[in-house]
Formats: structure tokens, C-alpha cells, sequence
């Protein structure tokens, strides 16, 4: 005689199952930051960086910490611009970022236009959601000087992006 019971409870098991693996590749992050590289400018220069990761930040969320990776271009020139130069810079950048992410389907709305004001939690920086993917999300922001951006730190968000 079939345990309906038993059955049930083993497919819940390996329902639960399957979506913490399916989570795990979704929430890649850090394991994949790239400690050197470049990024093109809206000129298709290349701008190089270096990359760290910090693995207890405080920096967008302030009373939790998490990790976050720490993008330092090399020429802090190299991604200068204002107005519509600036947001390429920045969609490039976002471009490169999103792929350490999740899933390379994810379809992140990278455009510094479709970027939304922040995630739960979230006390500094901006959003960048998955189109595929609701509950991804992930908190950058850019630390520019001189009208160039010359670092960038990002990390996962907590959910989904708000505004």
C-alpha cells in the first residue's frame, strides 16, 4: 500500500532541496569578482581596475554586514563624463557586474535610467533588479570625484529592488 503521507513529504524534501541548489548558483557574488580587468568607457577606452572583497561591509546597509566587492579603477580619469556620457559609463560598468550575479539569463535592467532608488534595508547607493529573476537584486553605488567614477562597491541586496 502507497504511504500518501510519506511520499508527500519526500517531495516536499526534494522540492526544498532543488531550490536552495537552484539558489546557490543564483547568489553567486563574490566567488566570482574578477580581481583584475577593465571596463570600456562610453569612449571604448578600456578602463582597468583591481577588485577586493570585503566580507564584512557595513557599507549599505549599516547596523548587518555583508560581503561586497570593491572596484578600484587604476586611472581615475577613465570613466569620466556628465549626462548621457556618465550613464553609459555606468551601464558599461553595471554590465560587468550583473555577470557576477546570477544566472548569465538573469536579464539585469543595467541602464542607470531602470535602476531603482534602493532594496530592503538599503541606507546608501542605488539597485540594479533582474528582469527574470524578482528577488535579485544588487546594491552598487559609485564614488565619483572630479566628474569620473574612480571606485564602485557592490554587493547582493537583501530581495528585490524598491523605489
Amino acid at each position: 500500500m502507497v504511504n500518501v503521507k510519506r511520499i508527500s513529504k519526500l517531495i516536499l524534501v526534494s522540492l526544498a532541496f532543488s531550490i536552495l541548489l537552484h539558489s546557490s548558483f543564483a547568489f553567486s557574488g563574490s566567488a566570482k569578482y574578477l580581481a583584475k580587468g577593465y571596463i570600456q568607457n562610453n569612449n571604448g577606452q578600456d578602463c582597468w581596475y583591481r577588485q577586493s572583497v570585503d566580507k564584512e561591509s557595513r557599507y549599505f546597509f549599516g547596523d548587518s554586514t555583508q560581503i561586497v566587492g570593491v572596484l578600484i579603477f587604476d586611472s581615475p580619469s577613465c570613466m569620466v563624463g556628465s549626462g548621457f556620457d556618465v550613464d553609459i559609463n555606468k551601464m558599461m560598468i553595471n554590465n560587468i557586474i550583473s555577470r557576477w550575479y546570477s544566472h548569465s539569463d538573469a536579464k539585469f535592467k543595467t541602464h542607470a535610467r531602470e535602476m531603482y532608488k534602493s532594496s530592503p534595508l538599503q541606507q546608501k547607493g542605488r539597485c540594479i533588479q533582474s528582469s527574470k529573476y524578482p528577488i535579485m537584486g544588487i546594491t552598487i553605488d559609485y564614488l565619483i570625484e572630479n566628474g569620473s567614477i574612480k571606485e564602485v562597491i557592490h554587493g547582493g541586496s537583501l530581495s528585490g529592488c524598491t523605489n
